[in-house]
């Protein structure tokens, strides 16, 4: 797949480091937010960005609105404060760079400050993200995140879900290969749903390369009494990996990446 600074190939699955610029995400909230100022630190966020970078994340995933379940609404201008800092590092930073964020306005600055590629966890449902994406023809990430009220088991309706959602967005002018798949771990689904998308999807049924986002998810408390779930999360990640997924989203770089090489060598 190409995107704007080089063309990746995922013959070996790669690894997306997340960047929360967030006082409220639900594993990292604060991590990158100055105690002092309450701005972001932009010295802290490009030292972690150098160490992803280091051991082998091909993606850095950055985002500045928590997606968390009951997560308050944060304005176009709180996110732009948040994300500024570091958008205007972009140029500086070798990996491919996602804006994780649902926002035109924000979209926009993103573009204009070189960002390679958007993640959408509502799946350009806005006009002007759609319009941005379509202009610059970038690569986008969409997300099944509806609540399952059909009969179809769940790993029925994410296809489906992707399969409406792709020739959607082509009849809107959004080259379809272009659009990578995240079946949206966590959102609206119940624990149950969880593994069964980890035990049971077959990503390979797409031609377009598929994203899981699955790092430190709550439902995973229920496979493990550590409290700590970054092994967790890698070890399902690796699931569906095996099963045809090509980009991990994660937290835990050093360790994700490590177990990617043990495994796909």
């Amino acid at each position: 797949m190409l995107f704007s600074k080089k063309e990746l190939n995922f013959e070996v699955p790669k690894v997306m480091g997340v960047i929360n610029l967030t006082p409220d995400s639900f594993s990292d909230g604060g991590k990158f937010i100055c105690p002092k100022t309450l701005k972001t630190d932009r010295n802290k966020v490009l030292k972690e960005i150098e160490k992803m970078e280091s051991v082998g994340a091909a993606f850095i995933d950055i985002g500045a609105e928590s997606s968390r379940p009951s997560a308050s609404l944060v304005s176009v201008a709180e996110e732009l404060d948040r994300l500024m800092p570091i958008l205007e590092d972009i140029k500086n930073i070798n990996a491919i760079v996602s804006i994780d964020s649902s926002k035109g306005e924000v979209i926009f600055e993103a573009i204009k400050n070189g960002v390679d590629f958007i993640n959408d966890i509502n799946s350009l449902k806005d006009q002007k993200s759609l319009e941005l994406v379509r202009e610059h023809n970038l690569p986008v990430c969409i997300m099944h995140k509806e609540k399952n009220l059909s009969k179809n088991s769940i790993c029925s309706e994410i296809g489906n879900f992707f399969k409406k959602k792709i020739s959607e967005l082509s009849k809107n002018g959004i080259s379809k290969e272009k659009i990578i798949l995240d079946p949206g771990f966590g959102y609206e689904k119940t624990p149950h749903e969880n593994l069964e998308i980890i035990s049971k999807f077959n990503y390979t049924k797409f031609k377009n390369p598929c994203l899981i986002g699955i790092s430190r998810k709550g439902f995973l408390k229920k496979l493990t009494k550590d409290t700590n779930l970054d092994q967790t999360s890698a070890t399902t990640g690796i699931i569906s990996l095996l099963n045809g997924a090509k980009i991990i989203r994660t937290h835990n770089v050093p360790l994700t990446a490590t177990m990617i090489g043990e495994v796909f060598g």
